[in-house]
């Protein structure tokens, strides 16, 4: 990269910076209820502004029902999303002041399903938690760091920008938890499993390297297959884990039902199979209340071969 570029770039990530410190410190003395009145104003203005995120939402919605749902509904449906993205940054940044005394007020009473995990615990193999773009992702991890239960790493790509990045390790591991990077090599997955640590993977994003084909609302989606393949090689537990906003401020948290993959001797098989139940719940989710989740991401992106691209 030439050297007046690399500069240009180093101003542009500083301003990125600078701005994201104005926004934390502007919203530290509001309450959570006035941080997430801002966040939908925000979401709304996102979505009149981003015209070519507001039209891939829409075509993704097309892909995913069709016809079941009329040009109205689905104009909601991505407005709401919108609207929970932009709610769920600020929260972040509000309780990035004081996450042990914040977090907690987001969170409406002890997660469902915490027995489902003490179970899968208790086999002492780890446990892969199933998760994705649905409600405050974030904030349900922090939260899960709280319960002191068993440590967390999430797998997540580092950001372009090196200052937002140092902020955000430091907010996402504030409570115990740690960061996988993408890049990182999957021996520390493996190792932190049979520690009997917790491992998150979000899987309802397009993979362009290394991932298989499955359904996924109806469509062929590359998905990542790690996930089915070290819980086929190591016995990892698979519990999903979600987010869910409740209409009242806070978020519900759950944990579970266990997914639970067969092996019936053809290991690729059964990693194909593995790979299809997660995206099959991931999908059941998002179908209960699809405002909430991110569809804003191309997430049909990478087609079989011979296909032609979507987007």
């Amino acid at each position: 990269m030439p050297k007046k570029t690399a500069a240009l770039t180093r101003v542009g990530q500083f301003l990125e910076y600078t701005l994201v410190r104005a926004m934390t410190l502007g919203l530290a003395p509001l309450s959570a209820g006035q941080v997430q009145r801002i966040g939908r104003l925000l979401g709304d203005a996102a979505y009149r502004v981003a015209v070519k995120r507001r039209q891939m939402a829409l075509t993704n919605l097309d892909l995913a029902f069709g016809d079941s749902k009329t040009a109205r509904e689905k104009h909601a449906i991505v407005r709401a999303s919108f609207r929970q993205l932009a709610t769920s940054a600020l929260e972040c940044l509000w309780a990035s002041h004081d996450p042990g005394q914040r977090v907690p007020r987001l969170i409406e009473g002890p997660p469902d399903g915490l027995s489902d995990l003490k179970r899968c615990l208790e086999r002492g193999k780890g446990v892969f938690f199933l998760t994705a773009h649905y409600g405050n992702w974030e904030i349900m991890g922090l939260n899960h760091g709280l319960l002191g239960l068993a440590p967390l790493h999430s797998i997540a790509r580092k950001l372009d920008n090196p200052w937002i990045e140092r902020r955000a390790m430091a907010f996402r591991t504030v409570t115990g938890n740690a960061i996988f990077h993408r890049e990182d090599s999957p021996l520390k997955i493996v190792r932190a499993l049979k520690r009997n640590d917790c491992v998150a993977v979000m899987m309802d994003q397009n993979t362009a390297l290394g991932g298989v084909f499955v359904d996924f609302f109806g469509r062929a989606a590359a998905t990542p297959r790690s996930l089915a393949l070290l819980s086929h090689r190591i016995e990892a537990a698979i519990l999903p884990l979600f987010c869910h906003p409740t209409g009242k401020g806070t978020y519900r948290i759950q944990y579970g039902p266990e997914l639970v993959l067969e092996k019936s001797g053809n290991r690729e098989a059964d990693i194909l199979n593995g790979t299809q139940a997660c995206c099959r719940f991931i999908e059941s989710v998002i179908r209960q209340r699809p405002d909430f989740w991110m569809w804003g991401h191309r997430r049909w992106k990478t087609r079989p071969p011979g296909e032609p691209g979507i987007y």
